[in-house]
């Protein structure tokens, strides 16, 4: 076993950089390849249909949280009893390179390609999930108690810049490609950019982060399968126990579900359904994922103002607000058709009409609503604990992430299919907003004020 002696103090340890600096190389992936570039070319260009490939990009999407919702229960018992967890995560990691890499060999035209989008972005998805599970489990070796909020916090800034970095250089080539290639093979080259970046920003990692397991453990060694697993009863007992977090997780788990689809499948909505290019969408991505650091500033303003739990309330209601205005934006018209605005130039080449730059706006209000909703979770969660039970709840947490995660693009992947049209399959998402906010509303803390 190689666990460090944690540093003392408050700072920031170097192996908290070291932790920290796997989501500088992984993160792009996620952004790059599954929601702003890639995804869009295999929707518009590949599959060649906006609706037909939002929702085979749904389906894909559902495939991989499907797996993961089967996996990611056992498989965190199992880690939990195993070795040394670094050798695994290179493998890991090896995986999703290679098939990021290969999603380049996804060429218009060929009749393999939707079945070689498909299986390859499935395989990178549950990669890069069963990475991160990997990864949390090194967090208590980054650093000791007083550290781990900061080096969390870092990791997900780190993760979020990269992705900004790795996204400014792949607009900066789908708008002047070089060696006399065009837009769509730089948008079809994304994944294999990523898979080079994640190569070799992963060497510090590897080289400076301790691993942590449990003295003598093994993977050979370790049980597979718990040795009692009930989750029903389990299920009716936490109920019974403690019916307010449970109702909360409840609402989350649905409204996120929703959120979650919003971030993964809007780029390929927007291209679709307004015509934007793979440097549009790549502009987007970039906007969405800067304005996401000003959302945990937000939650926390909101948080200390009105309470965790109806920061929660104020952050989904303000998200389907917006939802509900972007999906009103057509070529033409805003509102449904009530406001129409006719193709006025707006003197910037990259985004040439008003909708464009109107819709574009709307993304800087939403995706910091949307981090602020998931920031605003963890600050009720923590705030309905009782003591001593922080960390299993938080576990509870983690699962309920996961069981239900394909559900969004389940949905807008039926109703797109179902209806030919991709403004009615990506509204779906309504459905879930309103559920999980009607839950939510019944979230009542006994005892004590919400704005505690």
């Amino acid at each position: 076993m190689t666990n460090p002696p944690a540093e003392s103090g408050r700072g920031l340890p170097l192996s908290g950089i070291w932790w920290a600096s796997f989501d500088w190389a992984r993160s792009p992936f996620y952004y790059v390849v599954v929601m702003y570039v890639f995804a869009t070319y295999f929707a518009e260009t590949v599959i060649g249909d906006g609706a037909r490939g939002q929702a085979i990009v749904s389906a894909t999407v559902s495939i991989g949280g499907v797996i993961m919702a089967l996996l990611a229960p056992l498989l965190g018992g199992y880690m939990d009893r195993g070795g040394a967890k670094k050798p695994v995560l290179f493998i890991l990691m090896l995986v999703l390179a290679a098939s990021s890499a290969g999603l380049i060999f996804v060429t218009p035209g060929a009749v393999y390609s939707v079945a070689l989008g498909m299986t390859l972005m499935i395989i990178a998805g549950c990669m890069f999930s069963v990475s991160e599970l990997f990864h949390n489990a090194l967090l208590p070796a980054a650093g000791n108690n007083r550290q781990i909020s900061l080096i969390s916090g870092l990791g997900l800034s780190m993760g979020s810049l990269a992705a900004v970095v790795v996204l400014f250089l792949v607009m900066h080539l789908v708008n002047a490609p070089p060696f006399g290639l065009e837009a769509h093979d730089i948008a079809r080259a994304s994944g294999l950019i990523c898979a080079v970046w994640m190569l070799v920003f992963l060497i510090p990692f590897w080289l400076g982060m301790p691993d942590h397991y449990r003295e003598g453990a093994s993977w050979k060694a370790a049980r597979r399968l718990p040795e009692s697993w009930t989750p029903l009863r389990s299920t009716r007992q936490l109920f019974r126990d403690h019916p307010v977090i449970m109702r909360f997780l409840m609402a989350r788990m649905i409204f996120m579900d929703g959120l979650t689809a919003l971030f993964a499948i809007g780029a390929v909505y927007v291209a679709g359904t307004l015509g934007w290019t793979q440097a549009q969408t790549a502009l987007m991505g970039i906007v969405a994922t800067v304005s996401a650091v000003a959302g945990g500033f937000l939650a926390g303003f909101l948080d200390r103002t009105f309470g965790p739990r109806n920061a929660i309330l104020i952050e989904l209601f303000t998200i389907t607000a917006i939802f509900c205005f972007q999906i009103s934006i057509s070529h033409e018209a805003l509102l449904f058709g009530l406001i129409h605005t006719p193709p006025i130039a707006t003197g910037w080449e990259i985004m040439p009409r008003s909708v464009d730059a109107i819709y574009l706006a709307t993304i800087i209000p939403l995706s910091a609503f949307i981090i602020a909703a998931y920031s605003s979770c963890r600050s009720l969660l923590v705030f309905l604990s009782p003591p001593g039970k922080l960390g299993y709840f938080f576990g509870i947490y983690a699962m309920t992430s996961t069981v239900t995660v394909w559900v969004g693009p389940a949905l807008v992947a039926g109703v797109t299919f179902a209806t030919q049209s991709q403004r009615l399959g990506f509204s779906s998402l309504l459905v879930l907003f309103a559920v999980g906010s009607l839950i939510m509303l019944g979230v009542r803390i006994p005892g004590r004020p919400v704005t505690a």
